[in-house]
């Protein structure tokens, strides 16, 4: 089990996310379900009612939490875009029966009912991660399984053409040269001064579940500031 570094190199820089928040362990949870326990994965019953506790190859601390970072990164630019879903009238009849009267569909409530729906999509730099576990068991998983980052990975977003996971020098995952390295409960106290957001936040995946989130700070991880050579300095 050895300190790593993880890049995730994007084929275009488009992720689809509202917070900009990324994590490795989550990544890593997702991949290790995907081989392990496919059911659970895309069945919300069995995952609702058959919890399992993922055990992605990252050494894990006192607190319980997997050592790994969220992903940093250089922020381009930001847009809104939407996604849509209206039932065709053309085809109303297939869905809805009038009983041979006339009659419209329903698009402000019920299961007709129409959405246009903001998503917000990051342009983005390659996103880098840090991690102590096992490095070539996490090159197989990010390679074998993990095709994109971020939400609507269906729609082209957060496409990866490359996994880069490589030895690092130190254990970057609780603190680094950009401050803490990902959400970390809040003690009452800002370190060294340092601004963050405070917000409920889970500390290890699966990031949905409720008992694993607490107030935390969370990771300055849009550098806009940065020069791009940072993200890959030794």
């Amino acid at each position: 089990m050895k300190p790593m570094r993880v890049i995730a190199k994007l084929l275009d820089g488009r992720v689809n996310s509202s917070d900009g928040l990324f994590n490795l362990d989550s990544i890593l949870a997702y991949a290790w379900m995907l081989e392990n326990h496919p059911d659970a994965v895309f069945n919300s019953e069995i995952a609702r009612d058959g919890f399992i506790e993922p055990v992605p190859p990252l050494v894990k601390g006192e607190d319980g939490r997997w050592k790994s970072s969220s992903g940093f990164y250089i922020q381009y630019d930001e847009i809104t875009e939407y996604w849509h879903k209206k039932i065709n009238d053309a085809d109303a009849t297939i869905y809805v029966d009038f009983k041979g009267r006339r009659g419209r569909i329903e698009t402000q409530k019920g299961e007709t009912k129409a959405y246009r729906m903001p998503q917000i999509i990051r342009v983005v730099s390659d996103i880098e991660f840090y991690a102590v576990g096992d490095i070539k068991e996490v090159r197989r998983l990010l390679n074998t399984y993990i095709t994109n980052i971020g939400k609507k990975g269906a729609q082209g977003y957060g496409y990866v053409k490359e996994w880069i996971v490589e030895e690092w020098h130190e254990d970057w995952t609780e603190y680094g040269p950009y401050g803490i390295m990902r959400p970390t409960p809040f003690s009452g106290e800002l370190p060294n001064g340092e601004v963050y957001q405070i917000r409920m936040y889970a500390i290890k995946p699966p990031y949905w579940l409720k008992d694993n989130q607490v107030i935390c700070m969370i990771p300055n991880v849009r550098k806009e500031e940065w020069n791009e050579s940072l993200l890959y300095h030794s």
